[in-house]
């Protein structure tokens, strides 16, 4: 067993703690969804806690609240798709097959009057 790393993860994680939604895709439309907290992510998988047991296998859309502003004023969100890969209680961990990070709408500035 010398000089082989019981840690599979292709890429470093690092410990990231956020709002997560997440919608477990059926045939055509979301079968059903639900939120949690990340725990760590990478550019390859992310973990994160979820608010009802996920299965091995099951497919995910998820999105995730980025805390910076893009130029000043534009939330960015990380949107990915990825296969639960491993489970444990309330925490689940998935292998990412795409992600993106995208703009949501910036929010209106409020101007006094």
């Amino acid at each position: 067993m010398k000089g082989l790393n019981p840690d599979r993860r292709g890429s470093v994680r690092f410990p990231v703690n956020l709002e997560v939604r997440y919608s477990v895709l059926g045939h055509c439309v979301p079968a059903e969804s639900g939120s949690g907290r990340t725990i760590d992510m990478s550019s390859s998988g992310l973990s994160f806690t979820t608010d009802r047991p996920l299965s091995i296998g099951q497919r995910l859309d998820l999105s995730i609240d980025w805390p910076v502003l893009l130029d000043g004023g534009a939330q960015l969100q990380i949107v990915a798709s990825g296969v639960v890969v491993r489970t444990s209680g309330a925490v689940t961990a998935i292998r990412m097959e795409r992600h993106d990070f995208r703009t949501r709408g910036a929010r209106p500035r409020l101007v006094p009057h």
